[in-house]
């Protein structure tokens, strides 16, 4: 396949993950409004927040979130190595150590579910508790369908088919919602409970034809006593470290936040909404280039892997700070649309919009340091990242008992987006020390070219929010208020940057060479 067939490939590919990942972001955010909608800010939505976040929470500390990072640059440097067949013989050994674990994950949270109920929301009465360690007990069996679902992810995108895992939410996401509209009213929280393990499953159900697509026969194989099994767990103990960022974030936030009536909610919904709208972007960055980059490093073809670093950090920087910005402005008017339907109040959306204020100030930080923390791991050099997310967690943590005495739950907010700067900022700086020539002069260029557009572009969404914003309310309101101002935005940050002749944006351009 000539460079240029593989660069149209390679468009289409981000197009369509750009569009399933959009999606299912936009499913994911119906997904909360309606909780609130269904149960409004109290007892049942702080409860089913706490308990849906212990199982992912617990996964993500012990195993999730490096199971795809771990698999990729291992079974890239075996196939690279040795061929498929040994790579298929890591592929069974792997999965079925990651499942032992899983439900042995499973099996201790539900007898722990009190106790981690207690810790995760000390401020709770005693009925609060209660229905949350329920709660908590028939959800923990969903994250073995997470950690099957993230093991044959790393496998799909190895072999360059990344559609597949950019509708694997969308799918549990519409599952959740269909629950809600055909018998939420029916079945309640407890009946949200069941349907998020099969809104999980769902997940890892729909990658079994492309697994077998690709030749791959999985066989449980208990012999771990291989290399590459140590490789992976050599490599899989400072990363998981540096992943635990956003879980100890999430811990150290609802601790807190259960001191304050509803706070739990408020905190989830606003913290999803970041989430999410950073997601959109790193996701299919990080996704789409982490595969190709840990190939590039196996194959020692240097030049190509800082092309693909490079490419993503610009990417990031060029999309995430007119969206960082924006959602500053207009959080309020986003706050209605998404959250202001049924049970929930309006004071309830202005303390989200408030919040995600707060919120938004990280959204680069955790939008570039997704980018930075992959690479590492695709050199196969997770200490780095591992010290780094340390000394940031010590810095969030520090700043969030503080901030909560002075601010309450914006403090919370405020916090992780300190947090998630810092954590960024120590993986840059490494970044320059220990490879040079990763980051470079253009990168800068590229930041303060973006910088420059945002600045420009936030003066004109600010004077349209306030030129428009007195004349409507209300849902529709909002709707025309975000539809004005968000326009008008996007045609000035399109202007700058091309005026400004950002390379990456404008070689999209017809007549423009790559």
């Amino acid at each position: 396949m000539s460079k240029r067939d593989s660069g149209k490939k390679m468009l289409l590919t981000a197009v369509f993950m750009v569009g399933a990942t959009l999606l299912s972001k936009v499913l994911g955010l119906a997904r909360d409004s309606l909780l609130t909608a269904f149960f409004g800010a109290g007892i049942e939505s702080d409860a089913f927040n706490t308990a849906s976040t212990i199982p992912t929470t617990l996964f993500d500390v012990v195993i999730g979130g490096v199971i795809s990072a771990t698999f990729i640059p291992v079974f890239n440097s075996i196939m690279a190595e040795k061929g498929k067949k040994d790579a298929m013989g890591f592929v069974n050994k792997f999965v079925t150590l990651i499942v032992c674990i899983i439900v042995l994950i499973s099996i201790a949270g539900i007898l722990l579910r009190e106790p981690l109920v207690r810790f995760m929301a000390s401020g709770y009465e005693r009925e609060k508790q209660t229905l949350a360690a329920n709660l908590t007990a028939i959800m923990f069996p969903m994250i073995i369908f997470t950690g099957l679902a993230f093991s044959f992810v790393g496998l799909l995108q190895s072999f360059g088919e990344y559609n597949i895992p950019s509708v694997i939410s969308l799918v549990s996401n519409a599952a959740i919602i269909l629950y809600y509209v055909t018998l939420g009213k029916h079945f309640g929280i407890y009946g949200l409970a069941v349907t998020m393990i099969i809104a999980w499953s769902l997940q890892f159900l729909i990658e079994v034809p492309w697994i077998k697509k690709f030749g791959v026969r999985f066989r449980p194989d208990f012999r771990f006593k291989d290399k590459y099994i140590f490789q992976a767990i050599k490599l899989a103990g400072p990363m998981l470290i540096a992943t635990w960022v956003q879980p100890l974030y999430t811990i150290v936030n609802q601790r807190l936040a259960s001191n304050i009536d509803s706070a739990v909610t408020y905190i989830q919904q606003s913290s999803r909404l970041y989430l999410i709208v950073t997601g959109v972007v790193s996701f299919v960055v990080t996704n789409l280039i982490f595969p190709k980059l840990a190939q590039a490093i196996a194959d020692k073809r240097n030049d190509d892997a800082k092309r693909l670093f490079s490419t993503s950090v610009r990417v990031m920087l060029i999309v995430i700070m007119p969206l960082m910005t924006a959602f500053m402005i207009l959080s309020e008017p986003v706050a209605q649309i998404i959250y202001g339907h049924g049970k929930m109040t309006g004071e309830g959306v202005r303390t989200i919009s408030t919040l995600l204020k707060y919120y938004s100030i990280g959204m680069v930080g955790l939008a570039i340091n997704e980018v930075l923390s992959k690479t590492f791991f695709s050199m196969q050099n997770s200490r780095v990242p591992m010290r780094n997310s340390i000394l940031s967690m010590a810095v969030n943590i520090v700043l969030a008992y503080i901030l909560f005495r002075f601010m309450q739950a914006n403090g919370l907010a405020l916090a992780t987006a300190c947090g998630s700067l810092c954590n960024a900022a120590f993986n840059a700086i490494s970044m320059v020390r220990t490879h040079p020539g990763m980051l470079n002069k253009g990168d800068a260029v590229t930041a303060l070219k973006g910088i420059a557009a945002t600045a420009v572009m936030a003066a004109a969404v600010y004077l349209v929010y306030m030129l428009v914003s007195p004349h409507f309310s209300g849902l529709a309101g909002s709707f025309v208020i975000c539809t004005a101002a968000g326009g008008v935005g996007i045609s000035v940050y399109a202007v700058c940057v091309i005026v400004l002749r950002v390379k990456e944006i404008t070689q999209l351009l017809p007549g423009r060479k790559a």
